[in-house]
């Protein structure tokens, strides 16, 4: 078991790099699930910026440098976003069924990140 534990931040880093990739190229695989309609190019780009940009780069990051603090980092990151989830959860009425994947998805993917401060 100990083993792995180094290797799951890098495996949260190959997730985010391919929610990222496939929010630059794809924003609407990525958006259309949640039942967000790109209605415009401004839309489109936002989607693209905020789906695309920000994970292709927390990931290129964490590849690049290897520091374990950028891993950290980013699952602070991805538990902040859980928090988020759980949050609209209490005030904005999204009901458990419509909050749960994204609560898993975030949740697991801070998990990785931290899992060597969590389990080592």
């Amino acid at each position: 078991m100990n083993e792995i534990i180094p290797f799951l931040p890098k495996l949260g880093a190959a997730i985010t790099l391919l929610f990222g990739l496939i929010g630059f190229f794809k924003p609407r695989l990525l958006v259309k699930p949640l039942g967000i309609e790109l209605t415009n190019a401004a839309a489109v780009s936002e989607a693209r910026a905020v789906f695309g940009g920000l994970n292709l780069g927390m990931a290129i990051a964490a590849f690049t440098f290897g520091e374990p603090l950028i891993f950290t980092a980013l699952g602070l990151t991805w538990g902040v976003l859980t928090l988020a989830r759980l949050w609209s959860l209490a005030v904005d009425g999204i009901g458990l069924k419509g909050a749960i994947p994204g609560i898993v998805v975030d949740g697991t993917l801070c998990f990785l990140f931290l899992a060597p401060l969590l389990l080592g």
